[in-house]
């Protein structure tokens, strides 16, 4: 009877397991929200990040699991995930009063200045297409660069000044999309800013589990990765102090 028992568990297992496969992104985020408001936060967290990692990048999305990573006492996967919300909208004040508030958990937190008015109009600029949107673009204005000109010189009565004002903004349009495809693909691979994910990091003085310790890490916190080895990364604080701590305690943004 208790081989049979456990049969009958793994095929409801499996079970649930296929239908759990079956439901759709959409699915997913409400019944991610849905254990949320049943304040199951773990849960929840875990199906957000599951949509996260299979590639979808939404403001919402990040930002709800940010609560749920909070509500669950992740401090680092918190701030993360509202940091990453507020990369795609920095004017998103509920995501910054969080950020706020997970931020208060951090020890030794040192609030960075805030981003001046041109900063934010870029970040709102950078994030108008994603890096194939912006490559997308530029290849359907190059082609239809390509196709004015050869319109305009061979085709006589296109051969006027509307035409050539058409390709002149159609060309500058190009060269705008194709500046935005490199530099939003150069920015999206770049990660030069992380958050730490543990408390009690000590950072080196140099690349070595043996070096000189500096000052200490802290779960939240945010700093910059100025260079990296194999294993180990050269961060900075916000205050300028700077040190090498394992890579693998920094999730890059």
């Amino acid at each position: 009877m208790s081989t049979v028992r456990h049969i009958i568990l793994l095929l409801l297992l499996g079970c649930g397991a296929l239908h759990a496969a079956d439901l759709t992104p959409q699915q997913r985020f409400d019944k991610a929200n849905n254990l949320y408001q049943q304040n199951q936060y773990s849960d929840a967290a875990r199906i957000y990040q599951g949509l996260i990692d299979d590639g979808y990048t939404l403001e919402n999305l990040y930002f709800n699991a940010g609560n749920a990573y909070y509500k669950s006492n992740r401090t680092g996967q918190a701030i993360y995930n509202y940091e990453k919300a507020l990369l795609r909208n920095p004017d998103n004040r509920s995501v910054a009063h969080n950020l706020a508030l997970a931020n208060q958990r951090v020890q030794g937190f040192t609030d960075e200045l805030p981003l001046l008015f041109f900063q934010k109009w870029w970040i709102q600029w950078e994030h108008l297409h994603s890096p194939n949107g912006w490559t997308t673009g530029s290849l359907v204005l190059f082609w239809l660069l390509i196709g004015g000109i050869l319109a305009y010189l061979l085709v006589s009565r296109l051969n006027n000044g509307i035409m050539r004002i058409v390709i002149s903004v159609v060309g500058v349009c190009f060269c705008l999309y194709l500046f935005m495809s490199v530099f939003t693909y150069t920015a999206a691979h770049s990660h030069e800013t992380g958050i730490v994910m543990s408390s009690g990091i000590k950072a080196k003085a140099a690349p070595d589990q043996n070096g000189k310790d500096l000052f200490e890490l802290n779960e939240g916190m945010k700093v910059q990765v100025l260079d990296a080895t194999a294993e180990f990364c050269k961060v900075q604080l916000s205050d300028g102090k700077t040190g090498w701590v394992a890579c693998d305690e920094v999730k890059r943004l």
